[in-house]
């Protein structure tokens, strides 16, 4: 069985190629059950999806070994093209730019056993730490297929403070996957965060900030133990403690205004999560240690439970916490795809604002496709929330009257993101008063709208958004409208 393709990236007359895959089967055996399963398939993967499986080993055989093992032998023109692959790949100037495209695109570089990066953490600045500097050093697989060891250093010039993270990760099994890591982490952080966002300290966070937007920072000291396991079907269970000290320095309010009698190194927290997530036939991008999801055919399903154990290693908090969310990408032909996520939870405790749930703010004019991105960060924080993103892409849109859109290839899309949250009177009274930077909804609904355009250049995406609800609306007109890029590779 053969499929092939066309990958363009800039053009029908520039880079190209074809490629052609060939399926082949051998021993082939077909009985009463087999055939059954033929005609009318019991289960969904039986007919939605061909599950292969690579083994550990599969990319360290010789070509003798494939020579022997494959079905067929390959034609003139299959081996001319794997000579000249082989030949292209063992290039020392092929090699060169390839290492330095994976270092620009990536961040990250090889040096022998170790790597370096990501390069744009190793220059920023903040008005607390003024300028900082930081450097990060990793094994890779040269080092251990199965140990991942990292860490990283930072320095500010103004605040004259070492910082710094300690990091080890050990993959007990990788087909499925099951791990354990440890963390030790001083450092500055916004307190919370979430998928897709670009850190504080990152060189882009520093470019495209917005203007009179005071920045929020906590300095934090972490200490954190995580076992990952997952199994065939898709399901996996994570299982964590952690330990933060957390020390608000900028723009938040600071400890003393959350006095605890009994225990007066306050803010001294020790969390235990259980997260089980169901994702049926989900599919990756993935190395040795770590991967990117590229989502799967059927909803991914998240709960995360959450306890605060109070007084051991001086912790202050005893509470529950509860999170459930459903998200899915939908095919709608003709009509394009549609992407949506709901989710909601509930918080039980008198606690400060950094264990309440804060909503996802964004304070830099890079769009995050999770976060709310004309809400300032601790604008709002909420013990009991909902909330429902919605995107969908309909292709070129208003672009089909543009002529030049069959090369060009915009596409065109629209989303709405909404939420709604409440605060305990307990939490209102010991984290709500004036002076502080964070409200709460109140049971009201937060909204933002927009639309924009995907795959320009198959790597920028420009997004148009509108913040329509609470009404009446913020003074300030930066969150009314504001104009968002990003960058992806799409094809």
């Amino acid at each position: 069985m053969q499929s092939p393709f066309d990958f363009i990236v800039t053009g029908k007359k520039n880079l190209s190629l074809i490629g052609r895959k060939t399926t082949t089967y051998k021993n082939v055996r077909f009985d009463n059950d087999s055939l059954q399963q033929l005609i009318a398939p019991n289960s969904i993967d039986d007919k939605r999806k061909e599950i292969i499986l690579v083994a550990d080993n599969a990319l360290e055989h010789s070509d003798s070994f494939w020579v022997a093992s494959r079905h067929d032998s390959l034609n003139k023109n299959e081996t001319n093209i794997y000579k000249m692959a082989d030949t292209l790949l063992k290039m020392p100037a092929f090699e060169k730019y390839s290492d330095w495209l994976k270092f620009i695109g990536s961040g990250y570089k090889y040096v022998g056993n170790y790597e370096i990066g990501p390069w744009m953490n190793w220059i920023s600045g903040n008005s607390y730490e003024g300028l900082r500097f930081r450097f990060d050093l990793g094994t890779n697989y040269h080092f251990s297929r199965k140990i991942y060891l990292s860490t990283y250093l930072a320095y500010g010039t103004q605040d004259q403070k070492l910082k710094g993270k300690l990091e080890a990760l050990y993959m007990i099994g990788k087909n499925p996957r099951s791990s354990i890591r440890a963390i030790f982490k001083k450092d500055m952080d916004y307190g919370q965060s979430y998928y897709d966002e670009i850190g504080y300290d990152n060189l882009f966070a520093l470019a495209f900030r917005k203007a009179n937007v005071p920045i929020k920072l906590i300095s934090i000291e972490q200490q954190k133990l995580e076992f990952f396991k997952e199994w065939k079907n898709g399901f996996s269970f994570t299982l964590n403690m952690h330990r933060k000290i957390f020390n608000p320095i900028n723009n938040l309010p600071n400890k003393n205004s959350f006095p605890i009698p009994e225990n007066p190194g306050n803010f001294n927290n020790l969390e235990i999560n259980a997260k089980f997530r169901m994702a049926y036939l989900e599919r990756f991008l993935q190395d040795d240690f770590f991967r990117t999801s590229l989502g799967s055919d059927f909803p991914i399903v998240e709960l995360l439970l959450s306890t605060g154990v109070k007084n051991v290693f001086k912790s202050n908090y005893s509470y529950k916490k509860i999170n459930l969310s459903v998200s899915d990408y939908v095919k709608i032909p003709p009509a394009g795809s549609f992407y949506y996520n709901l989710y909601a939870g509930k918080i039980e405790g008198k606690l400060p604002y950094m264990l309440l749930s804060v909503a996802p703010g964004n304070e830099i004019y890079y769009y995050n496709k999770y976060a709310f991105n004309l809400m300032n960060r601790f604008e709002y924080i909420a013990d009991q929330y909902a909330g429902l993103n919605i995107e969908h892409n309909f292709g070129s849109g208003v672009f089909k009257f543009i002529p030049m859109n069959k090369y060009l290839k915009f596409r065109q899309f629209w989303n709405a993101k909404m939420l709604w949250g409440g605060l305990s009177n307990e939490n209102k009274s010991l984290n709500i008063y004036p002076g502080t930077p964070f409200t709460s909804l109140g049971g009201k609904t937060y909204m933002e709208v927009g639309t924009g355009v995907d795959n320009i250049f198959r790597f920028f995406r420009i997004d148009f958004v509108w913040r329509v609800l609470p009404k009446p609306f913020p003074v300030e007109d930066y969150k009314k409208f504001g104009i968002f890029g990003s960058f992806r590779f799409s094809f």
